[in-house]
């Protein structure tokens, strides 16, 4: 009898188990199937994160993931054991924070390949966090976190809920209110860093500013440079980058960065002499191992103003960061050779005074 008995709940079991699972939803099934998918690839998703971070953060991402897991396996298991209709807001909401979880997961992983700097330690290959790659991850992480609480506010319906208590107001008032502070910079420091054509170790010259100096860091608000004038460090809004016109220093070229230094000769000096004494104080320079040899050098007569003429003397650097240098040598070495070649480089006369004109002037002075 009691063998009978087992085999005919044996029987039904089927059919029990399918009361039970009818209480579940087209798209609660979906969403097992979905956390299911999660879980047999957890593994594989912290391990190729592992690579780029360290094995603790990895470690902490898998554990998150497995709690998730869990979470919404016993939601739904109690569901089924008790025939517990669940709402579509639930199955929604399990959907939207996992696919939100994977978007961080992925974004992150991708700009750090992309943005973030290789290192080798003890034959390991690591990719570690810059200033770069963490401006972009917070700016990602927040527009899919934004995106994920707008999603549960509309699955949950709280939309009045907001409009009653003002929060949507009071939030949207304080970002408008606020954005002349911060969301000009902010976005200039997306752009800077995604289009990649100013990067940290650049020698930038802005002309505005009358500034040469080497870009040491790009935040989210500011850019933070190194003056080679004076070494002071400079804090400069990203906005200011973006609207004012900024000389990068950096060429693909063969030849290397293009510097010039400009001279200025009275009318009737020598064009032979001018050449030979701008030729001299390029060599002197070059054998200061301060500009580059192989690049050569370029003079040439820019401009024939009212009172002189304007000689240029072009010249290939050794690295941008001996601009301010080789400028200052290459005058200096100018300065000492125009004794040498019959020059001179003082400031053309602008006018001349008449004899009875000094009279004049010496008269009124009493």
């Amino acid at each position: 009898m009691q063998v009978f008995l087992l085999s005919l709940q044996l029987n039904d079991l089927p059919t029990i188990v399918r009361e039970h699972l009818e209480v579940l939803g087209p798209i609660d099934h979906f969403t097992l199937a979905v956390n299911l998918f999660i879980l047999v690839f957890s593994k594989w998703f912290a391990t190729r994160y592992g690579v780029i971070k360290d094995k603790a953060k990895s470690q902490a991402r898998l554990r998150i993931l497995h709690i998730t897991n869990l979470i919404l396996f016993i939601t739904y298991l109690i569901a089924v054991v008790f025939e517990i209709h669940l709402g579509r807001a639930i199955s929604q909401t399990f959907l939207v924070i996992l696919a939100s979880y994977l978007l961080i997961h992925f974004a992150e992983a991708f700009i750090l390949k992309k943005y973030g700097t290789s290192k080798t330690i003890e034959d390991f290959a690591r990719t570690t966090e810059t200033h770069t790659s963490r401006t972009l991850e917070l700016f990602v992480s927040f527009i899919i976190l934004t995106i994920t609480i707008v999603l549960l506010i509309n699955i949950w319906g709280l939309e009045d809920w907001l409009q009653t208590t003002s929060v949507l107001g009071f939030i949207a008032l304080f970002i408008f209110a606020s954005k002349e502070y911060w969301a000009g910079d902010f976005l200039s420091g997306i752009l800077i860093i995604s289009q990649g054509h100013i990067k940290r170790g650049d020698v930038i010259k802005i002309k505005d500013e009358d500034l040469t100096a080497i870009v040491l860091q790009i935040n989210s608000f500011q850019t933070i440079v190194r003056d080679l004038v004076n070494q002071h460090d400079i804090i400069l809004p990203n906005s200011k980058l973006r609207l004012t016109r900024v000389d990068v220093l950096k060429t693909d070229l063969k030849k290397g960065i293009r510097e010039f230094e400009d001279f200025y000769f009275g009318y009737g000096s020598d064009i032979i002499k001018i050449k030979s004494m701008l030729e001299d104080a390029w060599k002197k320079t070059v054998d200061e191992d301060l500009i580059s040899q192989q690049g050569g050098f370029v003079i040439a007569n820019k401009e024939c103003g009212d009172h002189g003429v304007r000689w240029r003397l072009a010249y290939t650097l050794k690295s941008p960061h001996k601009l301010i240098e080789s400028g200052n040598r290459i005058r200096e070495w100018a300065y000492q050779l125009q004794e040498k070649h019959g020059l001179q480089l003082a400031t053309p006369l602008t006018h001349d005074l008449s004899k009875t004109s000094i009279k004049i002037q010496k008269m009124e002075n009493g």
